[in-house]
């Protein structure tokens, strides 16, 4: 696949100064394609999205990319960065990019809509790449229960409820406790958060279940959270129902490591 549009999104708050952008279209100058740099509908119009920043800019991009199938790669500007594929400091490396060097690798998204209290239907609130969390307000316990394809599964006591894809599970997941996952499997993680229980355990579930976290609290803040920046305000009896969606993430990786390497080289000092 020949990239012939290349599009560049920069979270400016990791590049105020648009220093490294700078260096990115400069290196990319010289190469036969055309690029369009922080415009609107990039998705819509290139091949290929090259992302500046960490993974919360990697996740706002992957939302829109993933309706078009436009594949991304990230330059990490960040601190860990576990989506992004290279450093600021590896520009070269993208040079895979146009010599065939690279694999475009699909990532599992979930669809998230809500079913208000009392009603049937279901609005849709967006697409997660990592996950939908279900939290109180600061320092508030909540009750939630949980079922999957219609039968009850667990009531949880606990600050929240994290639903994580494989590739979230590195995310709020991980630090809720709950298991890191090859994001070649396909599944759908449900971990709490902080539980009020003797058990605190993590829920592996098949990619094709349909899970519904309904909201059993009365005047207390509720809300749902979609990759760390869309949140939506939960009634009591409200339903967040959580399932794959048609749409899947697509990552450009140019480097010959696996999974388990990242993992390594992002928290080996935490083992």
């Amino acid at each position: 696949m020949m990239f012939e549009k290349i599009g560049i999104i920069t979270n400016e708050k990791k590049d105020p100064r648009f220093e490294h952008t700078e260096n990115l279209i400069k290196y990319l100058s010289d190469k036969k394609a055309k690029i369009y740099a922080n415009q609107t509908g990039l998705h819509e119009m290139c091949d290929l999205l090259i992302v500046l920043g960490g993974d919360g800019t990697m996740l706002k991009a992957a939302a829109k990319a993933a309706k078009t199938g436009v594949p991304l790669i990230g330059i990490n500007l960040g601190r860990l960065g576990f989506m992004s594929e290279i450093e600021a400091d590896e520009l070269h490396l993208l040079d895979n990019l146009f010599s065939g060097g690279y694999e475009i690798k699909s990532r599992m998204m979930l669809d998230v809509g809500v079913i208000k209290g009392g009603t049937e239907t279901e609005t849709e609130a967006g697409s997660a790449l990592n996950d939908a969390v279900v939290t109180g307000g600061p320092a508030r316990l909540i009750e939630v229960d949980l079922s999957r394809d219609g039968v009850n599964i667990a009531r949880y006591m606990a600050d929240g409820v994290i639903a994580a894809t494989p590739t979230g599970s590195t995310a709020y997941s991980m630090s809720a406790g709950g298991p890191i996952i090859d994001p070649e499997i396909e599944c759908i993680c449900v971990t709490p958060i902080c539980p009020h229980s003797l058990v605190n355990r993590s829920l592996i579930f098949s990619r094709d279940s349909v899970l519904e976290i309904a909201n059993g609290n009365q005047n207390s803040e509720v809300y749902l959270t979609i990759d760390g920046h869309a949140s939506v305000r939960l009634d009591e009896n409200d339903i967040v129902r959580i399932k794959r969606s048609n749409h899947a993430a697509r990552l450009v990786s140019i480097k010959k490591h696996g999974f388990i390497d990242v993992v390594r080289a992002k928290i080996s000092d935490k083992f």
